[in-house]
């Protein structure tokens, strides 16, 4: 059997896409974030990335209504460009989700510790100058557990499960960004901007905007998810979903900057452990506020978690049902109609990451965000290069604005791209960035398997091998 089973409805597409963008990073790295830029330095560059992200969101929605394979990008990549540009974007997505899913397994030990304080444990060794403790780690691993049981059983148990921690979400986070707004004062955002030694702000602004295509990343779990989509979710209403998605995620992150800024001076917040949390605690003297903070990031960590599960196993099993690598990953539970062993290899590779430790969560970060503008660049390529192809295709769904809109997005993909390559240079100093040891080392794996599965590939002609990625037919 290798057909998933049909059963994602429109609010389940908008809580994948919106569970992905909002995440946990607003919880932790929030110090960084002013660290850099300042409270409206950050805003600045956050809204700015985040515009971009959705003319790219728009194009995804375009694309994925004319070619709904669940390999998403590979296949756009596959259609377009040809066969191995096909296979390496597969195989980057699924660094991306694989090591992504990781960055959650460290995370929630680092949020359930700030929560319940004394849960981290004893120390087991050290990673990348970072204590891996018991506690966290077994976190991480029960978390992978159950998240990847729940995806095991189909994507209609893991879509419920997606709903209920997006709308609970949400009801947290109007509650806590309200008190900061409303009880905040504007005196602490000052000064407002963080500058270089020339006096610039641009330089942290940049650096936000470098990393949105991470921040608010993750709605492209929506065409990973094509192929299951019910009978009664149209591709225009898809669309609307993931624009949706990023517009609610960046209201919420550039929310979270403000509102947490507002409460005390933001210089104290640089160095906390959980900044979001440390702010309403001190400045309000509420425990009960910052443990709601605490609890809604568990809920954002939880959401991008089950939604990375769901990306990576469907382009692990995209992947091997094209026969470009193990065709086991292609085969489908023949009871829950979920990807299985798909997923039981991302749950095993997230958890392989999780080991590293803490501090591999900014080269992850980096690393990633570099993979998803290479994704959105495949993808707003396509929308032009399909248009002047296939000019006649039904469109479900189209990008507002046309070509000029697409091009815009095209060229904020190749800028953001190139920026996440840079950054990790000059962040180096004049040493060989881990980054791109990552994904110079991932290349050289996704040869080998490239290499090694050639007998395996010769099962297929071009042409099955075109139906099974590009409209998903089955095998």
């Amino acid at each position: 059997m290798t057909k998933l089973k049909r059963d994602v409805g429109t609010f389940q597409f908008f809580a994948f896409a919106f569970g992905a963008v909002v995440g946990v990073g607003w919880a932790v790295v929030l110090g960084d974030w002013l660290r850099q830029a300042g409270p409206l330095g950050a805003i600045l560059g956050l809204t700015a990335g985040g515009f971009f992200i959705i003319l790219i969101g728009l194009c995804y929605g375009e694309i994925a209504a004319l070619i709904p394979g669940s390999g998403a990008e590979m296949a756009y990549a596959y259609e377009v460009i040809g066969e191995r540009t096909g296979f390496l974007m597969g195989w980057f997505l699924a660094f991306i989700y694989v090591t992504v899913g990781g960055f959650e397994a460290i995370s929630i030990g680092w949020i359930l510790s700030a929560l319940v304080p004394g849960l981290e444990g004893p120390v087991l060794y050290t990673s990348l100058g970072s204590e891996v403790r018991a506690g966290t780690l077994a976190f991480g691993v029960l978390g992978m557990g159950v998240l990847g049981w729940l995806n095991l059983r189909g994507v209609r148990s893991s879509g419920r499960a997606q709903d209920l921690l997006v709308v609970v979400l949400l009801v947290m986070a109007v509650v806590f960004l309200a008190a900061g707004l409303t009880r905040g004062d504007v005196a602490n955002l000052q000064p407002y901007f963080v500058r270089s030694e020339s006096g610039s702000i641009w330089p942290g602004v940049l650096a936000l905007f470098m990393t949105a295509s991470f921040w608010f990343g993750g709605f492209n779990v929506v065409p990973t998810m094509m192929e299951e989509r019910d009978a009664g979710t149209s591709y225009a209403k898809v669309g609307r979903m993931i624009v949706l998605a990023i517009l609610i995620g960046m209201v919420f992150k550039t929310g979270v900057v403000l509102s947490a800024a507002m409460t005390m001076p933001w210089q104290e917040l640089v160095g906390a452990n959980i900044p979001a949390a440390t702010a309403f605690e001190k400045a309000f003297g509420s425990v009960f506020l910052a443990k709601l903070v605490l609890v809604t990031a568990l809920l954002g960590l939880l959401s991008t978690w089950n939604a990375m599960i769901v990306c990576s196993s469907r382009i692990l099993y995209a992947l091997g049902r094209a026969n470009f690598i193990m065709p086991a990953l292609g085969r489908v539970h023949p009871v829950y109609g979920s990807p299985s062993n798909a997923i039981l290899l991302t749950c095993i590779g997230a958890l392989l990451v999780t080991l590293l430790g803490r501090n591999a969560i900014l080269p992850i970060v980096n690393a990633s965000a570099a993979c998803l503008a290479a994704g959105y660049m495949v993808s707003c390529w396509s929308v032009i290069a399909l248009r002047r192809s296939r000019p006649d295709a039904p469109r479900p769904f189209r990008v507002p604005g046309g070509l000029p809109t697409v091009v815009v997005a095209l060229a904020s993909a190749l800028f953001s791209f190139g920026l996440a390559l840079y950054q990790p240079w000059v962040d180096a100093k004049g040493r060989i960035p881990l980054e791109w040891v990552m994904l110079v080392a991932w290349a050289i794996i996704g040869g080998i398997a490239w290499v090694s599965a050639g007998k395996v590939r010769a099962a297929f002609d071009r042409e099955t091998r075109r139906r099974i990625i590009v409209g998903g037919a089955d095998v």
